[in-house]
């Protein structure tokens, strides 16, 4: 009998905690609410991976990399979200020994590779850049549309180069990259920079209609991390501007991020308070585009009588 796929939601209902006990990893300490393990993708003596109990999410703080039990599942079977959710629906994602699930996780059949980079024309890619607020002739100025290969298979997504020549990669269901993971530096020749975690956001930044954000935008380099743990490797771009803005996300790893850069002796400005009541620069590009085309809809005529 054909087996019915769980949805992305039902998924992520998952206890992250019970996916970690079916491949061999318990907890080594816990405090509260969140729970304590030795990483799972290195080896190590101190626990650094942490899941929240509460909230079902977990965060590396090794990688500064995170999110539910699917994106967990997808990094450590180097597979897609989708892929994945066939695993957790077929229920066979557990009971792996860590020694056969590390041999997985190394195989080079699984590896991610690069066929092509072409300019964006994918309707399905051009869509979700339109559900995240951003144009195909932006999008275009910056990014291509990739197909790459995950074994014997091969999808598309929209591809953000970095300074390596690997793409961050991103389509409705995928997130992810190529090989190697860097940075992505925009110069304009200016002397302030702006930095953003992921390329999403920095599209975003450019597009959003705020007279203080394009203030402190225009003119201005561009850092794209394209994950928060590649911050310290960018100190040394940070120090060589005489001004550094962050459009960083409104949680707790970026907050830690800040103190770090603090601790560090790194002067820049925190633009958070610009977006506080969104996750991040997308979610307030798309609530303020929404908000526009609230404002743009005919006022219904009231019926009445005429005279």
């Amino acid at each position: 009998m054909k087996v019915k796929n769980l949805s992305f939601s039902e998924a992520k209902g998952i206890p992250i905690t019970r996916y970690l006990s079916g491949i061999g990893y318990e907890p080594a300490k816990v405090r509260g609410d969140d729970k304590w393990y030795h990483s799972p993708f290195r080896e190590e003596r101190t626990p650094s991976f942490k899941v929240n109990t509460k909230s079902n999410v977990w965060f590396d703080h090794g990688t500064g990399e995170g999110g539910t039990i699917l994106d967990l599942g997808a990094k450590l079977h180097q597979c897609t979200l989708y892929e994945f959710l066939e695993k957790l629906s077929n229920g066979n994602h557990g009971n792996i020994s860590i020694q056969q699930h590390r041999t997985s996780i190394e195989r080079p059949e699984n590896k991610l590779v690069v066929v092509s980079a072409e300019k964006l024309t994918n309707p399905d890619l051009i869509n979700y850049l339109d559900s995240r607020g951003i144009d195909q002739e932006l999008a275009n100025r910056f990014c291509k549309e990739i197909e790459f290969r995950i074994g014997s298979k091969t999808y598309k997504a929209i591809g953000f180069p970095n300074q390596s020549g690997a793409y961050e990669l991103r389509n409705r269901w995928f997130k992810g990259s190529s090989s190697p993971k860097d940075i992505s530096l925009i110069e304009n020749g200016a002397s302030r920079i702006s930095v953003l975690e992921g390329f999403i956001d920095f599209l975003s930044v450019l597009k959003i209609d705020n007279s203080e954000i394009q203030q402190l935008t225009t003119n201005s380099d561009f850092l794209v991390l394209n994950s928060l743990r590649l911050l310290n490797r960018s100190l040394t771009i940070l120090q060589s501007y005489k001004e550094a803005n962050l459009f960083l996300d409104n949680d707790i790893p970026a907050r830690e991020a800040k103190d770090g850069l603090k601790e560090k002796g790194i002067v820049y400005k925190d633009t958070s308070h610009l977006y506080k009541d969104s996750k991040d620069v997308n979610e307030y590009l798309i609530a303020s585009l929404k908000e526009k085309q609230g404002q743009a809809l005919p006022r219904k005529r009231s019926k009445g009588i005429r005279r």
